[in-house]
């Protein structure tokens, strides 16, 4: 078992004995179908008869379409394939091949920055409310850490965002 993050190649990077006896099988029916078709053609010439011509028809839409299903097939395991490495480069806990394009992280980020400045925002209003109420009830010293340690948390959220070094004290 290999860890979590291994430099290594996987085993799948080798590919599988199995694969070159379909890919042997595959080019040997295509070429069965050509010949068919050839012979069919062949034959309709020399024949001249609707029949013929038919039957050669009948022979070509059966290469075209078995053509179609392989190219089909190839595709659709060369998409699987390029999934299964983006899942596990996410399992090894590595960044997915590039992707199409930068929008979404770029909107994420806007999301998440815009979020922190809310919630700083509001922090702002929770300090003008408390110093217009009477300080009777409310322990100031506990609400003023707590509004504190918001301010510090949102403030190093907007800076990650922005590649920016952390500021603030330490609490434990």
């Amino acid at each position: 078992m290999r860890p979590i993050g291994s430099s290594t190649p996987s085993a799948s990077a080798v590919p599988e004995p199995g694969s070159r006896t379909t890919v042997w099988g595959t080019v040997i029916g295509l070429a069965v179908l050509v010949i068919i078709f050839v012979v069919a053609l062949l034959q309709a010439a020399n024949a001249n008869t609707w029949l013929g011509w038919v039957l050669a028809g009948i022979a070509l839409g059966w290469l075209l379409l078995a053509t179609w299903v392989v190219l089909m097939v190839r595709r659709a395991a060369r998409f699987g394939r390029r999934q299964v490495e983006e899942a596990r480069e996410q399992l090894r806990g590595r960044a997915p091949a590039p992707a199409r394009s930068g929008a979404p992280d770029s909107m994420r980020d806007e999301k998440l920055s815009h979020s922190f400045q809310i919630v700083l925002v509001q922090s702002k209003v929770i300090r003008q409310e408390l110093a217009a109420l009477p300080t009777g009830g409310v322990d100031r010293e506990a609400v003023d850490r707590a509004l504190e340690t918001i301010d510090i948390t949102a403030g190093n959220g907007m800076s990650m965002l922005r590649d920016e070094p952390l500021s603030g004290p330490v609490v434990d």
